[in-house]
């Protein structure tokens, strides 16, 4: 029975998960960079699976509220002869993670759930690898293992993304680019795309549904005013130093490129 849950809650936090990107530049070019998991909605819909609603009195008592941050360097200092004996791959994982941090935010009352995973970087050079590190972190997890899994020998592993995709980023001093590589031949990219996720499967089509209100949204924020942007629908702050634009989490599993974006500087 606690398997059968842990696969429902491990489910639940793929489903109905909306993703933000962010990065925010310092006018020397460093910055930070954060993956935000929104799980409010898994974690009502696995509410409502394990029973309903809390009653009255449960209510009044107050639901788990956290908000926390966890420095891997700091762990890795506090309990390195336990991080010494683990098992080489979670070594070498945590190795390859320890300047970045994850955070959790959870609010039960108010339907918040919310993990991040970010880094503080010195540089645009810092994000060559950051899709391989974020899957480093991720494999942290105490439910890594368990999502692996799925991602490999079950339908929904469909939708959680490929991990071989990389995306770049390039910034001058006038411009800034998000760039993804499909893992495929520069010849042969455009057919890779339409091979990356089949919505017409009848194994797709069964889960689709729980996904159709998910988004991947990318949020950039700039020293400097932004010019013009290459994506459509895109949404800029009052001074126009920040933008935001997002798609349809199906739709950026068939083409991941559909995130990619040129940004113009005002030149100042």
């Amino acid at each position: 029975m606690k398997k059968i849950i842990l696969l429902f809650a491990i489910v639940c936090s793929f489903t109905s998960c909306n993703v933000t990107e962010s990065i925010v530049f310092d006018e020397n070019g460093s910055g930070q960079f954060l993956v935000t998991y929104e799980m409010g909605e898994a974690m009502k819909a696995m509410t409502a699976a394990m029973g309903g609603e809390d009653s009255d009195s449960e209510k009044k008592k107050g639901g788990e509220v956290m908000d926390t941050t966890m420095v891997f360097a700091d762990i890795m200092e506090t309990y390195k002869d336990s991080i010494a004996a683990l098992p080489e791959e979670k070594r070498l994982a945590m190795e390859a993670v320890k300047d970045m941090f994850m955070n959790m935010k959870m609010n039960e009352d108010e339907g918040v759930m919310n993990m991040g995973i970010g880094l503080n970087f010195n540089s645009i050079d810092d994000l060559k690898n950051i899709n391989e590190k974020i899957k480093k972190a991720q494999s942290l997890n105490s439910q890594g293992d368990q999502v692996g899994s799925m991602k490999e020998n079950s339908p929904l592993g469909n939708f959680f993304g490929s991990d071989d995709n990389k995306t770049g980023y390039i910034l001058t001093e006038n411009s800034f680019s998000r760039v993804t590589k499909i893992d495929a031949p520069e010849a042969d990219e455009e057919d890779a795309v339409v091979e990356l996720f089949d919505e017409t499967s009848e194994s797709n089509q069964e889960f689709i549904e729980y996904f159709e209100n998910a988004f991947y949204t990318v949020k950039l924020t700039f020293p400097k005013t932004i010019k013009s942007v290459s994506v459509e629908g895109a949404e800029f702050s009052k001074d126009r130093k920040t933008v935001t634009y997002k798609t349809n989490w199906i739709e950026y599993l068939k083409n991941p490129k559909l995130l990619d974006v040129n940004v113009e500087f005002v030149n100042e």
